[in-house]
C-alpha cells in the first residue's frame, strides 16, 4: 500500500508536536489555579541538566518576568511571573519542572515567661556563676568541663539564619561578625531597619527573634548571659520578611546557604521551618522524606558540602509527624525541646519522617531559655532556642575535632544523647552529654567478637575508642561480664587500660557471655556499651563427615573421619582428641584411637559391610571434656551378590525414633536366587496388616541381589518403597505393639520381630 507525501508529512507533523510536549517541564499541582487568575506569582523554574542558567534568566526576562535567586546547587532560578507568561514558560523545553517557590513560617514561639523583663539578672552561687541564668543548659548538657578547658568555638564559623539581628547590642560588643546580609532587602545591613515594618506600618521588632537566638550563641554579659561559642566567627544572613505575617520565601534560605558555603561556613543554626505555600497549599507529610522539599534539598547539598546544618523540629507537637522541613534532611540534625529536668517540651514537634526515618536527631533545652532581645532580657521558649544551643554545641565538637565532617558531629551528639539506648520518634536520641560527645565521637564499639558465637573456646573481647582527644588520655575500661544481657549475674568485673580482654580458661559449648564496658577519660567522661547479645561458644568438634542425620551410605571399608573445632589459646589448649567408631545395633567399639591432635582419623582395618556405624569424637583440654557423637549411621554398602538369602533386622527399631526424627522403619534383605518374593506386615495373630512388596517399583518376581539399600551418597539408608510406617492397608495407623515382617522367597520364608511406639 502506497502513503502520500501529505500523510507523511501529518505523521512527522504529530511525532514532532508529540516530542516537544514530551520536553515540557513538569508543573506542580500548586499552580493548577495560577493560570486561571491575572495575579503574580514567584516560582521555582529547573532548568534540564544540560541547559546554562543564563538562558533561564533570558526566559524569566523574555516573559516580562522578574529574576529574584540563581541557585547553582538546585540548578535552577526563582522568579516572579504573571499568569500569562507561566504559561509561556510551561512550554519552554528548557525547564525540567515549575513549581511554586514555598513560604518558610518562623516555627510558632510559646509565649515568653510571663515574668517582666529585667535589664538584667542576679548571678546564681556555684561554680557557673559567671553565666547567671543562663548556666542552665550548659549544666544539664555538660558542657562546663569544656568551657573550663577554654573550648567556646575558636576557629568555627557559624552561619546564623533569621528575621534580623541587632549587631550594635552591649551583648555582642565581642562578637566576631566575619559577613552580614539582608537577602530581603539585598544589603549589609542585618538589624531592624524602617522599612521592617508589617502591611499596616507599625514596627514589628524584625530582629526579636534573631537577636535572642544569637546570643545564645554570641552572648557576652558576664553574670547574666554568656553564649555557648562566643570566641567563633559569625555570619548574619537575614532572611525572613516579618512584613508578611512572618514569613519568608525559600529561595532566602537558599541563597543564603550558598552564600555562607562561599565563605567558608562550616555550621548553619536555623530556627526556621516551613510546611505551607504561598495561597494555603502545603507539602504533604508523604513528600517530607529528604528529596522533595527545596530546602531540605540544598540543606543536604550543603552537608554534602561539609557544612553541619542544624535545624528546629517546629513547635507543632504533641502531634505526630508535626515535623517541618528541612528538619526532614537526612544529613541534617534537627533538633526538639525539653525542660530543664530533661523531659520533653510538649509543643515539641515530632516525627518521623514519611520514609520513616527518626526524627528529631537529638532534643536540647528549649523551655524558659533566658534570651537576649533587643531591648533587654527574657525567658523564651521553643525549639527556635533549643538549636542555637546545639549548634553551639556542634561548635565545641568542631574545635576539638577540626576534621569532623556533619555526619561525624551529628553521629557523636546522637551516641552522646540521653536516649541512646532506645531513639524514638519523640526526642531521637536524646539530649547529648556534650562532653561526652567531644571526648568519645565514635562511642566505645565491640569490634570482637563480630558475630554471635566465639570463633574460641578461649574468647577474645575487642573494642574501639576512636579520636579520643589528648586532653582526655589516659582512658581505663572497666569491663564486666555476664552470663546474658540483663547484667543480673556477674561472672567478671575488672579494670584495664588497654582495649582487649581475653577469657584463658576454656568455656563449655552453649556457654553464653554477655560484656559491658565503661570506658572513663581523664577528664571524667564516661562512656558505656553493653553488648546487643549474649555471645555463644561453639562446639567443641562439629563432624563434617559422616555426620547426616538421615544416615549415610558409602563404599569405602576405611573411611576418612574428618572434624574441625575452634581456636583456643596455648595454654590451655591444644586440644587432644579421642575417637571411637562403635557399631549401631550393639554398641560394640570397632575402632579407636586415645591421642589425636590432627582433626581427622581412618581406621586401621576394613569396617564390615551392611553394619550400621556411629562415631565419636572426644575433645579434651586439661580435665575438660566434651563428646561429639555423629547424628546418623554411616553404612558401607555390599555390592556382592549374597551367598545367602536373609532378612536383617528392621531400623529403627522400636520406631518412630525420636532421636533421629525417623517416623518409619528400614527392610533390608538378601536374596541367594530368582524368584518370587513376597514382603508383609503381620499381627501377632497371623492377621495380614499390610503388603510392602511387591509394590509399584519392584513385582513378584526378583533376581538375585540385595534390597533394601539406598544409592551409593544418598542421604537415607532406606529404599522408600520398603519402608513401614505404621499405617495398615486401608491407610489407617495401627495401635502400638509387637508385629511381624515376614519375607517369603525361593529359599524359604524369614521372620523378624517389629516393635511400634504408636503415630508420632
Amino acid at each position: 500500500m502506497s502513503v502520500s507525501r501529505a500523510t507523511v508529512l501529518a505523521m512527522a507533523a504529530l511525532l514532532v508536536a508529540g516530542t516537544a510536549h514530551a520536553q515540557r517541564p513538569t508543573v506542580s499541582r500548586a499552580l493548577d489555579n495560577a493560570f486561571a487568575t491575572d495575579s503574580t506569582r514567584i516560582v521555582w523554574l529547573f532548568a534540564r541538566p544540560a541547559v546554562p542558567l543564563g538562558t533561564v534568566r533570558a526566559l524569566v526576562s523574555a516573559s516580562g518576568g522578574r529574576v529574584r535567586r540563581t541557585s547553582r546547587w538546585l540548578h535552577a532560578v526563582s522568579a516572579v511571573v504573571t499568569a500569562q507568561a507561566l504559561g509561556a514558560l510551561r512550554a519552554r523545553p528548557e525547564l525540567r519542572h515549575i513549581q511554586p517557590v514555598v513560604v518558610f513560617v518562623r516555627p510558632r514561639t510559646p509565649v515568653p515567661s510571663a515574668a517582666p523583663p529585667l535589664p538584667g539578672a542576679a548571678p546564681t552561687a556555684g561554680p557557673d556563676s559567671a553565666y547567671g541564668p543562663s548556666a542552665m543548659p550548659f549544666r544539664v548538657m555538660n558542657m562546663f568541663p569544656l568551657v573550663a578547658r577554654g573550648y567556646r568555638g575558636a576557629g568555627v564559623r557559624i552561619a546564623i539564619f533569621d528575621a534580623g539581628f541587632e549587631t550594635e547590642l552591649a551583648t555582642f560588643a565581642q562578637a566576631n561578625v566575619i559577613a552580614q546580609y539582608d537577602f530581603v532587602f539585598n544589603d549589609s545591613i542585618v538589624r531592624d531597619q524602617p522599612q521592617d515594618t508589617t502591611a499596616g506600618g507599625t514596627p514589628d521588632g524584625a530582629s526579636t527573634h534573631g537577636t535572642a537566638t544569637w546570643s545564645l550563641l554570641a552572648g557576652m554579659v558576664p553574670d547574666s548571659l554568656i553564649g555557648v561559642a562566643p570566641d567563633a566567627e559569625y555570619l548574619l544572613a537575614k532572611t525572613e520578611d516579618v512584613r508578611s505575617e512572618t514569613k519568608v520565601e525559600e529561595d532566602n534560605y537558599v541563597a543564603a546557604l550558598e552564600w555562607a558555603d562561599s565563605l567558608g561556613a562550616t555550621i548553619v543554626s536555623s530556627s526556621l521551618g516551613y510546611r505551607t505555600f504561598d495561597g494555603g497549599v502545603g507539602y504533604t507529610f508523604s513528600q517530607l522524606n529528604g528529596d522533595v522539599a527545596v530546602t531540605t534539598v540544598a540543606a543536604d547539598a550543603a552537608a554534602a558540602r561539609g557544612i553541619t546544618v542544624v535545624t528546629s523540629m517546629g513547635n507543632a507537637g504533641p502531634a505526630s509527624r508535626s515535623l517541618e522541613t528541612p528538619a526532614d534532611g537526612d544529613s541534617v540534625i534537627s533538633v526538639g525541646a525539653v525542660d530543664s529536668l530533661g523531659v520533653l517540651a510538649n509543643f515539641s514537634s515530632r516525627g518521623p519522617t514519611a520514609d520513616l526515618r527518626i526524627k528529631p536527631d537529638v532534643t536540647a533545652p528549649g523551655v524558659a531559655i533566658w534570651t537576649r532581645v533587643p531591648d533587654y532580657f527574657m525567658r523564651w521558649s521553643g525549639t527556635s532556642f533549643s538549636t542555637p544551643l546545639t549548634a553551639g554545641a556542634a561548635a565545641l565538637i568542631k574545635e576539638i575535632h577540626p576534621t569532623f565532617g556533619p555526619i561525624d558531629i551529628r553521629d557523636a551528639l546522637r551516641k552522646a544523647g540521653s536516649n541512646a539506648a532506645s531513639p524514638d520518634t519523640l526526642q531521637g536520641w536524646g539530649m547529648p552529654n556534650v562532653t561526652v560527645a567531644a571526648t568519645f565521637p565514635r562511642g566505645v564499639v565491640v569490634t570482637l567478637p563480630a558475630g554471635t558465637t566465639f570463633t574460641s573456646v578461649t574468647p577474645r573481647f575487642d573494642w574501639t575508642a576512636a579520636d579520643v582527644p589528648a586532653f582526655a588520655s589516659p582512658v581505663t575500661y572497666r569491663l564486666r561480664m555476664s552470663a546474658d544481657t540483663s547484667f543480673q549475674t556477674t561472672v567478671l568485673d575488672t579494670t584495664i587500660d588497654v582495649t582487649s580482654f581475653a577469657i584463658t580458661s576454656p568455656l563449655k559449648p552453649g556457654t553464653t557471655r554477655a560484656i559491658e564496658v565503661t570506658a572513663t577519660a581523664a577528664d571524667s567522661a564516661v562512656f558505656r556499651v553493653r553488648s546487643p547479645v549474649a555471645y555463644t561458644v561453639p562446639p567443641w568438634v562439629t563432624l563434617t563427615t559422616l555426620d547426616d542425620p538421615a544416615g549415610s551410605t558409602i563404599r569405602d571399608v576405611r573411611p576418612p573421619l574428618t572434624w574441625t573445632s575452634p581456636d583456643v589459646t596455648t595454654p590451655p589448649g591444644p586440644f587432644l582428641y579421642r575417637v571411637a567408631i562403635i557399631r549401631a545395633d550393639d554398641g560394640v567399639v570397632e575402632d579407636s584411637t586415645d591421642s589425636v591432635r590432627a582433626l581427622s582419623f581412618v581406621p586401621d582395618h576394613d569396617l564390615e559391610r551392611n553394619t550400621p556405624y556411629i562415631w565419636r569424637v572426644t575433645a579434651l583440654l586439661g580435665s575438660d571434656s566434651t563428646i561429639t557423637t555423629s547424628r546418623g549411621t554411616f553404612l558401607i554398602i555390599d555390592e556382592t551378590v549374597p551367598a545367602i538369602t536373609a532378612l536383617f533386622q528392621n531400623f529403627p527399631n522400636p520406631f518412630p525414633n525420636t532421636v533421629t526424627g525417623l517416623t518409619s522403619t528400614c527392610f533390608w534383605f538378601d536374596l541367594a536366587h530368582d524368584g518370587a518374593v513376597r514382603l508383609d506386615i503381620l499381627d501377632l495373630r497371623g492377621h495380614l496388616v499390610r503388603t510392602l512388596l511387591p509394590n509399584a517399583r519392584l513385582g513378584p518376581t526378583l533376581a538375585t541381589g540385595r534390597y533394601g539399600r539406598p544409592a551409593i551418597g544418598a542421604s537415607s539408608q532406606c529404599d522408600p518403597n520398603l519402608t513401614w510406617d505404621g499405617t495398615a492397608s486401608d491407610g489407617e495407623t495401627v495401635p502400638p505393639g509387637i508385629y511381624l515382617a515376614k519375607l517369603s522367597t525361593p529359599d524359604g520364608v524369614f521372620f523378624k520381630r517389629i516393635v511400634f511406639l504408636g503415630a508420632h
